[in-house]
């Protein structure tokens, strides 16, 4: 039997820090269920705080390579998610 994913959500791309904090927090405002996959001490203290103003505050605190970091392993479960779906 064939598995229908009727998830429509794409996730923004980014090429700097603030790019990459507003990809961050509209990811975890639409929680797809691949976020699941996730689960680095960053990924986790930052879904936690469940505001987007808090995740904002927070992820501007932090350096660019940690920023980067996070970025990078949602958008791997993201791509992962878009190869299973085919």
């Amino acid at each position: 039997m064939e598995t229908i994913f009727k998830n429509t959500f794409k996730m923004k791309e980014a090429t700097n820090k603030e790019e990459a904090i507003i990809s961050i927090c509209d990811v975890m405002s639409e929680n797809p269920l691949w976020l699941n996959k996730c689960s680095s001490q960053l990924f986790t203290i930052i879904y936690n705080l469940h505001n987007t103003r808090k995740r904002t505050s927070w992820l501007n605190t932090c350096d660019f390579d940690n920023v980067r970091d996070l970025f990078i392993e949602i958008k791997t479960e993201y791509y992962n998610f878009q190869e299973a779906k085919w």
